[in-house]
C-alpha cells in the first residue's frame, strides 16, 4: 500500500471518528433539551397588609401548575408561574404587569386580587391583547372593563342586591355606608346602595376612610349620631378589625352588616376578638363537592393547612388557562384562550361551577354568615338572578 493510500486511511478514520462525535454530541443535546416552557404570570399582593388576600391564590396556582407539571406539563411544555408583588396598589400593580409582560412570550396574568388595581391594569392588558384573568376581584367596573378581562369570582353587583335584600327583608329600611375609599370599597357600597334604594331603603349618612387608616372613630361617631338603623361596612383585610373594635369602644348601637370576605380570614377575628361577636357578613358561597374536597386534600397535603380564600379560585383559574392551551394544540395564543373562556359552561371547579356570560362574569351562590361565639356560622345560601 503506497503513502497517499495511507493517508487517505487516516483522513477517513479522523473524518468518521468526528462524524461520530458531532452525532454524539447532537442526539444528547437533543435527549437533554429542556422542553418549551409556558409562563404564566401573576400580580398578587404578596407583601403588606393585604398579602393575606395574594398568598392564598399564588399557592393555588402554584399548586395546579405542579400537577399539570407532574402530568407531563400542557402538549409537552411545562409550565411556569411568574409572580410579582402589587400590595393592593394600582401604581405598584401596573409597574408588576409592565415588568411581567416585558417578556412577549407571557400571554396570560393571573390577578389583580384587589378591585383598583385590576382595573388599573385592564387597559394595559387589552390593548397589548393580553389575557388577564382575576381570582378575586369584584368591583362591577371589571364587567365592561375590556374583552381580555375575566374573573372567576361574583361581581359586587349580584353580592350588593342579595346583601341588600337580604337586610331589607329584614325589616331595616335606614343603614349607614362606611367604606374603604378605593374602587372596590366604592364598587360595593354603589350596588348594595343601588338595589337597597330600589326596595324602598334609604342610606342615611355615607361615611369612607382611606386603605391605609388605623382610625375611623370620627366616621362611627357621625354614624352613632344618625339615626341609621345599621351599619353596612365595606372593608380590607387590615381595617375590619379596627372598625370592629373602634365600634365596640365607641358603643356604636348599630349592628355591622360586612360586605366582604375579610371578616372569613382567622387572622381578623382573631384581631378584632370579642368585637367580632354579633357581625354579619356576605361573601361566595363555600364550594362543596368533588372537585373542591380533592382541591382540599392536595393544598393541606402541599401546604399543611386548609384552602384560605381565593387559592381555590386561583387554582381554577390556572387549570382553565391549560385547559384553553391544549384545545390549541400547546399554542399560547390569548385570542384562542379568551374564545375558550367565552364558552366555558358548568365547569366543575375547586371553587365552584364556571359558566363565563358575554363579559367574562361569573355567577356563584352567595352566602350569609354570622360569628357566633367567635366562629363563622352560616345563615343561609342564596343564588342569585341574573339581571
Amino acid at each position: 500500500m503506497n503513502r497517499n493510500a495511507l493517508n487517505w486511511n487516516k483522513v477517513f478514520v479522523i473524518v468518521l471518528i468526528l462524524v461520530v462525535v458531532i452525532v454524539g454530541i447532537l442526539v444528547y443535546q437533543k435527549k437533554t433539551k429542556q422542553p418549551e416552557m409556558i409562563k404564566i404570570g401573576a400580580i398578587l399582593p404578596l407583601t403588606g397588609p393585604n398579602a393575606q388576600w395574594g398568598i392564598p391564590p399564588k399557592k393555588g396556582a402554584q399548586l395546579a401548575v405542579d400537577e399539570i407539571n407532574g402530568k407531563g406539563g400542557i402538549e409537552g411544555k411545562l409550565a411556569r408561574l411568574i409572580p410579582e408583588d402589587t400590595q393592593c396598589d394600582p401604581q405598584k400593580g401596573v409597574s408588576a404587569f409592565r415588568k411581567i409582560t416585558a417578556d412577549k412570550s407571557i400571554k396570560v396574568v393571573l390577578g389583580g386580587v384587589c378591585s383598583s388595581v385590576t382595573l388599573a391594569v385592564a387597559p394595559l392588558a387589552e390593548r397589548g391583547k393580553i389575557l388577564l384573568i382575576s381570582p378575586a376581584s369584584t368591583n362591577p367596573k371589571i364587567s365592561n372593563a375590556g374583552d381580555y378581562i375575566f374573573r372567576v369570582i361574583p361581581s359586587d353587583a349580584l353580592r350588593g342586591k342579595v346583601f341588600a335584600e337580604f337586610l331589607f327583608k329584614k325589616g331595616i329600611q335606614k343603614v349607614a355606608i362606611l367604606y374603604v375609599n378605593n374602587d372596590g370599597g366604592r364598587g360595593n357600597r354603589d350596588a348594595f346602595e343601588k338595589k337597597f334604594t330600589e326596595l324602598g331603603g334609604k342610606v342615611v349618612i355615607e361615611e369612607s376612610y382611606e386603605q391605609d387608616a388605623t382610625d375611623v372613630r370620627t366616621q362611627l361617631t357621625k354614624i352613632k349620631n344618625s339615626d341609621a338603623e345599621a351599619v353596612v361596612v365595606v372593608s380590607y383585610l387590615g381595617d375590619t378589625p379596627i372598625v370592629m373594635k373602634q365600634a365596640k369602644e365607641l358603643g356604636l348601637g348599630k349592628p355591622l352588616y360586612f360586605q366582604t370576605e375579610a371578616v372569613e380570614d382567622p387572622n381578623v377575628l382573631k384581631a378584632a376578638g370579642s368585637a367580632a361577636e354579633g357581625v354579619v357578613y356576605i361573601l361566595p358561597a363555600p364550594p362543596q363537592g368533588e372537585a373542591y374536597e380533592k382541591f382540599k386534600e392536595k393544598y393541606k397535603e402541599k401546604y399543611g393547612k386548609d384552602p384560605e380564600l381565593f387559592a381555590a379560585e386561583a387554582y381554577d383559574a390556572i387549570n382553565l388557562i391549560a385547559d384553553a392551551i391544549r384545545a390549541n394544540g400547546g399554542v399560547i395564543d390569548a385570542d384562542r384562550i379568551k374564545e375558550y373562556l367565552y364558552n366555558v359552561k358548568n365547569y366543575q371547579g375547586a371553587s365552584g361551577i364556571i359558566t363565563f356570560d358575554q363579559n367574562g362574569d361569573v355567577l356563584k351562590p352567595m352566602a350569609i354568615k354570622k360569628i357566633v361565639n367567635g366562629k363563622p356560622k352560616l345563615i343561609s345560601i342564596i343564588m342569585p338572578e341574573e339581571g
